[in-house]
Order: structure tokens, then sequence, then C-alpha cells
């Protein structure tokens, strides 16, 4: 059986830039097979019985335009780069799918595992914490797992072997965008004074909270969450062709002033929580409303938009509560989910609390929080007396 690392043109041959080396024959084999084994396609020829565990290394919007066939996405928020440079947060802990994290697992010990990012050309060892792949190679092996990377990255594995490369032609990312980051508490707007991020003006006159007109990248119709959910902003709510081309029949607005354009034509059926985008406002009070709403409008088998002004803060923490609790998803993995499929979305920071709270209640855990009491995380929580009281979110 020697030498069937070399083997192998498959995708996983490809990594035998990487893992050749831990192919090392495993050789046994009494007598010669012949290079044969080689042929084993992806996996089988990377080492000595070991099939490969491919895992892609590049922002979602990459892997989603291309990726090698069968690897696992890791695009790691930029909030757990820490932590994970810290080695308290396991691996499989980032990988967002279900059914790749029970695959990582079940694999990652036994098979060869191969990194790979869109360039990464020769590096030492010793420059490993300058980069995520780095990263992610130095603790598998620290976790004892046969790790290696793929030497010229996806580009260059591309190139030569384009036929084991999966390509979504209809990727609603284009690879020309700037990469979304996974989690980004960083993508909160924290206002350094008390007006509305989201103002409830006519939708052409909208302003963000540093007097700045609402950004243009957002998309132009509304975004689709699930099969029947939709987010979007006051727009999409008025365009009786976008409402009709997605199958909407119900309309969640979360605006305290805005029309419900179509109430009165029995077309439609509305549901108006009259929250402002404001730091004082407490929106998780009607969460269990929102969420009984959307769930009608999936009963009766009808679309739902769940729109406010802009569409990247009240409607986005609505969304993201019923993902929490009708897909049983962490704070984290809610916001990653709706983050990949809109870009744009930026919760006030007091929402943000208010679904940490949330997801405390439904007894979820989310792998960002594990804080120290010296990383606790402050809010304010109106009180029945129109004052505010500072409240303390600890990790459960």
């Amino acid at each position: 059986g020697g030498g069937g690392g070399g083997g192998g043109g498959g995708g996983g041959g490809g990594g035998g830039g990487g893992g050749g080396g831990g192919g090392g024959g495993g050789g046994g084999g009494g007598g010669g097979g012949g290079g044969g084994g080689g042929g084993g396609g992806g996996g089988g020829g990377g080492g000595g019985g070991r099939s490969l565990l491919l895992l892609d290394c590049r922002p979602h919007e990459l892997f989603e335009s291309s990726h090698i066939e069968t690897a696992i996405n890791l695009a790691i928020p930029g909030l757990m780069l820490r932590r994970l440079k810290k080695g308290n947060l396991p691996i499989r802990s980032i990988i967002p799918n279900h059914e790749d994290k029970e695959r990582f697992v079940k694999r990652c010990k036994a098979d060869t595992v191969l990194l790979y990012d869109e360039a990464t050309a020769d590096w030492q060892d010793s420059g490993a914490a300058t980069s995520v792949l780095g990263l992610l190679l130095q603790k598998l092996r620290d976790d004892g797992c046969k790790a290696y990377y793929l030497k010229g990255g996806f580009n260059k594995f591309q190139t030569e072997y384009s036929e084991h490369c999966e390509t979504n032609l209809d990727s609603s990312s284009p690879s020309n965008s700037p990469p979304a980051s996974v989690l980004g508490l960083g993508g909160l707007r924290i206002s350094s004074d008390c007006s509305d991020g989201e103002s409830d003006r006519e939708p052409s006159s909208a302003t963000e909270s540093d007097g700045s007109p609402i950004p243009n990248n957002q998309p132009a119709f509304p975004v689709q969450i699930l099969p029947y959910l939709y987010l979007g902003c006051a727009k999409d709510s008025t365009n009786l062709d976008v409402l009709g081309k997605y199958g909407i029949k119900y309309i969640l607005n979360v605006t305290p002033n805005l029309p419900n354009m179509f109430e009165h034509d029995g077309e439609f059926k509305y549901k108006q929580i009259p929250i402002s985008d404001h730091w004082s406002q407490n929106l998780s009070q009607f969460f269990p409303e929102a969420i009984a709403f959307i769930d009608e409008a999936r009963s009766k088998k009808c679309g739902i938009l769940v729109h406010c002004l802009a569409g990247i803060s009240r409607s986005v923490t609505v969304t993201v509560a019923y993902l929490m609790q009708k897909l049983n998803l962490s704070l984290n993995d809610a916001y990653d989910f709706v983050k990949r499929k809109k870009s744009n979305i930026s919760p006030n920071f007091n929402f943000m609390g208010q679904l940490l709270d949330f997801e405390r209640t439904l007894g979820l855990n989310s792998p960002c929080d594990n804080r120290s009491p010296s990383e606790q995380l402050y809010f304010t929580t109106p009180t029945n007396h129109n004052l505010f009281q500072l409240n303390t979110l600890e990790s459960t």
C-alpha cells in the first residue's frame, strides 16, 4: 500500500499538498497492492486508511459561491476569535450547520483534517497565531487531530481540480461584496444620544441616528429568512407586486405609526407592534404575540412580512427572537442565520440585551455568553415608573 497519499487526484487528493505527509504510508499491508489504493478518489488516498475531512476557513459568502465538495465551512465570528485563542472555545461550536457539526465531531479524530482558505502559500508554524487558518490548525493539533493545510488554498485547487468544486451560480451573495461578519455584535449601532435609530418618517426621508441617509445597500426586496418568513422595510410593505410575488398575506408592522397600507382591502392580515427604535423601548414584551402571529401565517401556508422602517433593527429583533424559540437556536446562531441572509442588520444595543434575556428565559446556551465578572454586559431596562435601572447580564 505504499504511497497511497500521492494518488487520488480528487478533492481529497488536492489535499495531498498539505496532507501528503499525513498519509505516511500506513503501509501496512503486505504486499503491495499497488498504489491502486490511491485511486480512492477523494479521501481514500489521503493517508494510510484515513479519509479527508475538509474545513473551508473562508467567509461564508465565498463558501456559498464555490467550495471543494464535501467541505465544512468554518467562518469564525470576530467576536469568537479571542476566545478561540484562549483555548476555551471548542471548534465544533463555531460550525453553524447541525449536520456538519455532527460530521465534524464524529470524524475529526479518525480522519485526516485538511484546512484551506482562499490562497495560503507556505508559512511557518510559528506564524500560526497571526491567521485564522493557522489558529485553527494549531487548535486542532492541540486537540489531537491529524491536521494539515492545503498549499495554495482554494484558488489553486479550483484552477487545477475544478471538477471537484461545487459552485452556486445563483448565490445571492456576490463574491465582490464585502463579507458579512458572522455574528457581529460589531454590527450594532450604539448611539451617543437617545434618538431613534430608525425614526419613523416616510421611507424616502428616513435617516439613521447620526443623520446620514439609511444605507442604500439594503436588498431591493424583502429577504427570505425561512420558506414562509420574509424580513423587509416599510417600502416592501407598500408594494403589491412584491407581496404577491412572494405569497405574502400576513404583515407584522413593528412601528408605532407607519400605516398598514392595505388593511381595509381584505387581502392581508396585519398586526402592529407600537415600538420605536429607541433605547427606552421594551420590545421583548411583544415577543409572544409576534411569534404566535408568524406561526399563524405558517399554519395557513401563507408568507409573512416582518418589517419596521429600514428593516435593520426592530423587525430584525423580532425575527431573531422567532428563530430562537421555534428553531431552538442560541442568540449567536439566530443572529448569524439572519446576518447571512441580510448583511446590513443592526439591532440597537438595548434590543440585543432583551434578546440575551430571552435566550436565558428559553434556557438556550450561547457559545459567546461565558463572561467572567469583569466582562459583564450592562443594559438599561424600563421599569413600571418610567425610570431605568441598570441590570447586569451575567452568564447562566
